[in-house]
């Protein structure tokens, strides 16, 4: 005897139901299955630059953030600095920033795969104190530039997204948040990110707020995308990034979902049929 894998319930309920709530049903099942829950991935700049008790800054003349996905979706960071002749870049101060329990997602598409954000900006990178000590922690700002520990108007940093993980169907990179701290002493000190697609999140830091952070929500990244941090456009003053936080996440292409809703729609109308035929 066949068997009927497609159920409603009993057949009070199957008979009761309208075609509308029967599509709304299939519709809720679809989303439902759907939606990925995630976790957040933190990086930090905010280290010590005296290890061995000897204060220096850290500069490198290239920059990537290596996440690694794991099998069951813990993630972690490996900071690859190197210095112009492809040395490590003082590996005892850009190795602070590695962390083995960055974050997690329970996206399962993405275990077991990687993803590099890889810097560029108006000069190298460097990670340099605040100019209140050493004590505060260190920001990620440009080397040579007109602040050696903030970014100031035309100066900025950014990451681009490659790696296995950004070629999953779905891929995103979803900003959570970003942090910056050495607010310049200036009445239009600023702080921001803009994304590829022309999102810009900024706003002015008061004096009050030598440190903070903003809510990166709406900033977005795909595959070869960029997200980049600086202060206002044309405001003399601003800060460094002494951080960010975000969600990887890898959401089902719409043709799966229609396959599957419209399965879900033909499997509760096929029910319905079959016990109204019965009663």
């Amino acid at each position: 005897m066949r068997q009927n894998h497609c159920s409603l319930g009993s057949a009070a309920n199957a008979k009761s139901l309208s075609p509308l709530a029967v599509v709304l049903i299939a519709l809720t099942l679809v989303v439902g299955s759907s939606a990925v829950t995630h976790g957040s991935v933190a990086t930090s700049f905010f280290v010590d630059l005296a290890p061995t008790g000897t204060f220096a800054s850290a500069g490198a003349a290239t920059l990537e953030l290596d996440y690694v996905i794991g099998g069951s979706g813990n993630i972690s960071l490996t900071t690859v600095a190197l210095t112009s002749g492809g040395g490590a870049a003082s590996p005892a101060r850009w190795g602070q920033v590695d962390n083995a329990i960055a974050g997690s997602t329970s996206a399962t598409a993405l275990f077991g795969t990687s993803l590099k954000l890889t810097y560029s900006g108006s000069a190298n990178p460097i990670l340099n104190y605040p100019s209140g000590g050493y004590t505060n922690g260190a920001v990620l700002v440009t080397q040579g530039e007109g602040n050696a520990a903030a970014l100031e108007s035309g100066e900025f940093v950014a990451f681009t997204v490659s790696g296995t993980a950004a070629d999953v169907p779905g891929f995103a990179l979803n900003l959570v948040d970003f942090s910056y701290a050495n607010r310049l002493a200036n009445g239009q000190s600023s702080f921001g990110v803009e994304d590829t697609d022309g999102t810009v999140i900024q706003q002015l830091v008061p004096n009050t707020s030598t440190s903070g952070t903003i809510s990166g929500a709406g900033i977005s990244l795909t595959s070869g995308q960029t997200m980049t941090f600086r202060p206002i456009t044309g405001n003399a003053g601003g800060a460094g990034l002494s951080g960010f936080t975000f969600d990887v996440v890898a959401v089902p292409e719409p043709s799966a979902m229609l396959a599957l809703s419209s399965g879900s729609i033909l499997c509760f109308w096929w029910t319905r049929r079959r016990w109204r035929k019965a009663g």
